[in-house]
């Protein structure tokens, strides 16, 4: 008999929120996730058929991993990796319409209260992991008491566990995860990678820190082999039989996924192109763009919920305190031009601070703000800056400049050329200089820009109170110096509503609000981009920008 034990208490709100914040630097932050809409590819490979059993995959990624360890990272190119390890107790996926389902995985069914404070598993029986120990409920606990446990010093998951509780171990095969307030982004979040169940005789044998490099899961590959700074390799579990139907069933069709770390962007594409890898990933637009005219390759590009890329504007340095000058700078910039000519047409024009495959996207807030110079030019003489002969506006002696910090790796360095160039013909002069990214979220912290640099990966909606609620001004990720306890006590209403369709809307005016507030300048949606000879088949999107290899086979 096993008796119903729970995790530590619940962390302060106050704390979780900051923490929240922090999961920005990881698992959203575009360039230390290093992933960056849709491409020629839009729906999974698998729709190209099955190939051959048996082989070796590499795929090629442009950073190193912090952890192999899905509870403890702060990157998405560490989930991305980890979901071939691990599986989540409900997978969330897409819908060959086009929608998402959850489909179970570890648990086989699930039931929530109605305020979604309390979520109760049942679970599989068959499932083992790695080492050999048997799945049960000790395992889900042994994992999230992980999570929460200090020493493992959570940089992605512990933020998005939110108010979270506990872990109660109902019977050996029942598990109920509680919270200490309604946490409707929690299916989302338990299915986006962090919380992969693992091995609890693994983290009982190696520690808070040391599962990160000896990781033990239930998932279609083991974990054999990994040289810090070089590649990973994962061979094949051949007994695992639990995969989701959506993505395949039985064992892993490769015998062994490799994962190559090719740091310089033109090496991953050379190497790709030499054969040395299978998929490339997040190459640069113009090696897109060159791949795909070749003919010799498939772009898979796998759009994601976040925010797109783009640069918050701060709302308490002059001149973008004023919110005619913030508009103005939305006006002015034509992001399908940048896409175009910048980008190779790669990605997706943005207009909104959510990407359009996020609940609670709005489209009345994308309409907001069409490419208009006359515009911005009107709002510029209505907020009293003059044009000058040379172009440039003056008020009060001072030029209408903007101080601009991008954080090094961002890729964000020309396309910020281009909007400075769009900026210039409405009046406004810039100085761009480029930081290492922890000295750039100190100047950004200490209100130094006016343009900033930012773009996130995540799970659920609620991804906007890591970069809009007044507690992260300062010490978090709200960039945008933006205070409005309204819009945090909005963001917070939708996080304890159960109901969906209620839920979305509230985030659909929380949208339009960030919008007409002018905070932020969307640019191009995050996603992942995957490129591949046509010899690669059988892989399955998530909605997190990634990809999944239960299936994928290579000739």
């Amino acid at each position: 008999m096993i008796d119903q034990v729970s995790s530590p208490g619940a962390l302060p709100r106050r704390q979780l929120l900051r923490l929240a914040a922090m999961t920005a630097a990881g698992a959203g932050l575009y360039p230390l996730l290093a992933a960056c809409g849709r491409g020629s590819s839009e729906s999974s490979a698998a729709a190209s058929g099955p190939g051959k059993p048996g082989g070796t995959l590499t795929v090629g990624i442009p950073s190193t991993p912090d952890t192999l360890d899905p509870g403890a990272t702060g990157l998405a190119l560490t989930l991305l990796i980890s979901m071939a390890m691990f599986d989540p107790l409900v997978w969330w996926l897409p819908t060959s319409g086009g929608g998402s389902e959850f489909v179970p995985g570890l648990a086989e069914s699930w039931t929530v209260s109605p305020d979604a404070s309390v979520y109760t598993f049942k679970l599989r029986k068959d499932v083992t992991f790695h080492d050999g120990t048997k799945f049960d409920a000790t395992a889900v606990k042994a994992t999230y008491d992980h999570v929460v446990d200090p020493a493992t010093k959570s940089k992605s998951g512990l933020g998005a566990l939110g108010p979270y509780k506990q872990t109660t171990i109902i019977d050996p095969y029942t598990v109920e995860i509680s919270f200490t307030e309604p946490n409707a982004a929690f299916m989302h979040q338990q299915a986006a990678g962090n919380f992969g169940i693992a091995s609890p005789t693994a983290l009982a044998k190696y520690g808070a820190t040391g599962f990160g490099n000896n990781p033990v899961g239930s998932g279609p590959f083991k974990f054999e082999s990994y040289a810090t700074g070089d590649r990973l390799n994962l061979v094949k579990n051949p007994d695992y039989t639990w995969a989701p139907s959506a993505l395949g069933s039985g064992p892993a069709m490769l015998d062994k996924l490799v994962f190559r770390i090719v740091a310089d962007d033109a090496g991953r594409y050379n190497a790709l192109q030499a054969g040395q890898l299978q998929i490339g990933m997040n190459l640069l637009p113009s090696n897109i763009d060159a791949s795909q005219k070749s003919g010799k390759f498939t772009q898979l590009t796998v759009p994601s919920i976040g925010t797109p890329l783009g640069l918050p504007i701060n709302v308490t340095k002059p001149p973008t305190d004023d919110p005619l000058v913030r508009q103005a700078i939305i006006y002015a910039v034509d992001q399908d031009k940048l896409v175009k000519d910048v980008l190779f047409g790669v990605y997706k024009a943005a207009h909104n601070v959510l990407t359009p495959i996020t609940p609670g996207f709005s489209q009345q807030a994308s309409t907001l703000y069409a490419y208009d110079p006359d515009k911005a030019n009107a709002l510029l003489d209505q907020a009293g800056w003059v044009k000058g002969a040379d172009g440039v506006r003056t008020k009060n002696g001072q030029n209408l400049d903007l101080n601009i910090i991008l954080f090094a790796g961002g890729g964000l360095e020309l396309p910020t050329q281009f909007v400075v160039s769009q900026l210039k013909k409405v009046g406004f002069t810039a100085t761009t200089t480029v930081q290492p990214f922890a000295t750039a979220q100190g100047s950004y912290n200490a209100g130094q820009h006016n343009l900033g640099s930012f773009g996130y990966y995540g799970a659920d909606p609620y991804l906007l109170n890591i970069w809009v609620n007044s507690d992260a001004i300062a010490s978090g990720f709200n960039w945008s110096h933006y205070n409005n306890p309204e819009i945090d006590q909005e963001i917070g209403k939708a996080n304890t509503t159960a109901d969906d369709a209620a839920r979305a809307a509230v985030y659909e005016q929380v949208g339009t609000t960030l919008m007409r507030d002018s905070i932020y300048l969307p640019l191009w949606d995050v996603n992942g981009a995957f490129t591949m000879p046509h010899t690669v088949k059988g892989l399955h999107t998530t909605l997190n920008g990634y990809i999944t290899f239960h299936s994928a086979t290579v000739a």
